[in-house]
């Protein structure tokens, strides 16, 4: 299965994140908030104006905010596989 940006997978379905092709100061942002390569999120939104919601199942952590177009630079693929 071909990676997908974080913003076009369904609400509610767990994907693992398999890279993230942001700048230097993105990742480092994404790092502090407790997102790496290899964590299982679920989205918890779909936002047309407003931030992503997800959730890092990898740490429990509580919802994490983000905009949309960083969002798209998170690519995930199905948590199973």
């Amino acid at each position: 299965m071909n990676p997908t940006p974080l913003d076009q997978v369904p609400v509610n379905s767990p994907r693992r994140i398999v890279e993230i092709r942001a700048g230097v100061e993105a990742k480092r942002k994404l790092l502090a908030m407790g997102l790496h390569v290899g964590d299982t999120v679920v989205k918890l939104n779909e936002p047309h104006w407003s931030p992503v919601l997800i959730r890092n199942l990898t740490s429990e952590s509580t919802k994490i905010a983000i905009g949309q177009g960083l969002a798209r630079k998170i690519l995930v693929a199905d948590a199973r596989t």
